[in-house]
């Protein structure tokens, strides 16, 4: 008998975290999981600590490889995969010991082919914010209703006052093997790879279900900031993960996903920005890697003909002065915007 879930858990420097992540799905109330950790060319002690657990439980397998990135890891997960269902955990985060079996009950029910939760955010011990799906309680079976719902995955509608953005993770799901392996489904070695892999999924699902649980707890500590070394190569990833979804929606002949994909760049630069303010980089440095993004082809080729005046207010100025060219006023609204963040 396969086991009713297979739960995927890629590993790359995570030792800190990894014993809290494995026991926590070793203590799932679903007790026939099968549990595969994948070390990805780990450079610390992750592998080994794997190995540890492996010994004393038999439902875990462990696979070492060379790094090769989130997405590929997951695959190699997947390609080894034996359950009914298969689900994914970030090694640095854990989950209630009550989530596989509440999806899989629901995915029982339903004979669905997703099943969706949410999730809260965790930081310095103390859970911070609780993210319950927007479409709990619902299951979606009409086709129509899962391309109107897996619209969101592109990006917000262009009359999209919300504030939180749809939840596009994969840890959040479960996922029915056979749909995988019917479709091929698999993860790129890209950026927001899990919105590139949902947009797959959904298309390919019969029946979602989203649920009202929020038992993935993720771990949403203040992280040092990685623009010490910041440099081009971040831009380069965000311009092949829109042409990707330029790729993708060219194929959907929807004028409303292109308007969101449009959109989705415009939130991408607003978090560009971001990041480089956030840098130990001179003003100077700053300017040329804003005017970088700015001008590049393919996000120059995503903001034509969006309306911007249909923005909220403090996004549509932010993102005229960095159409404009004034990238010293985009930094001090996102240092203003980081302020009212605080308060």
């Amino acid at each position: 008998m396969n086991p009713k879930i297979s739960i995927i858990v890629p590993m790359y420097g995570v030792e800190k975290y990894l014993d809290k992540c494995i026991k926590s799905i070793q203590s799932q109330t679903i007790h026939d999981i099968e549990i595969i950790l994948i070390d990805d060319g780990s450079p610390d002690r992750s592998g080994e600590i794997a190995e540890t657990f492996a010994k004393s439980d038999e439902r875990i397998r462990v696979i070492h490889q060379k790094n090769a990135g989130l997405g590929p890891a997951r695959n190699t997960g997947m390609y080894v995969a034996n359950g009914e269902y298969i689900g994914f955990v970030d090694s640095d985060d854990w989950v209630e010991n009550g989530m596989f079996e509440r999806l899989y009950r629901v995915a029982e029910e339903h004979n669905a082919d997703i099943v969706v939760g949410g999730h809260c955010d965790w930081r310095d011990g103390k859970a911070i914010r609780v993210k319950k799906h927007p479409l709990a309680g619902r299951n979606v079976t009409e086709k129509s209703e899962i391309d109107e719902i897996r619209k969101n995955l592109y990006g917000r509608s262009i009359d999209d006052k919300e504030t939180e953005a749809f939840p596009m993770s994969v840890w959040i799901a479960i996922y029915k093997r056979s749909m995988i392996v019917e479709n091929s489904l698999k993860f790129e070695n890209i950026i927001s790879e899990d919105i590139i892999f949902n947009i797959a999924a959904y298309k390919c699902a019969s029946s979602i279900s989203f649920t009202g649980d929020t038992d993935y707890c993720y771990r949403n500590e203040n992280q040092p900031s990685i623009m010490r070394t910041f440099s081009e190569k971040k831009l380069k990833k965000y311009e092949e993960y829109l042409r990707r979804l330029m790729e993708s929606v060219g194929k959907e002949g929807d004028p409303d996903c292109l308007m969101r994909v449009k959109r989705a760049s415009i939130n991408i630069c607003r978090l560009y920005v971001g990041q480089v303010a956030n840098s130990s980089s001179s003003l100077k440095e700053k300017e040329a890697f804003i005017s970088a993004y700015a001008h590049s082809r393919i996000i120059q080729e995503c903001w034509k003909d969006y309306p911007i005046d249909k923005l909220p207010l403090q996004q549509r100025i932010f993102q005229k002065s960095v159409q404009s060219g004034h990238y010293k006023i985009a930094l001090l609204l996102n240092c203003v915007r980081n302020l009212f963040k605080m308060h």
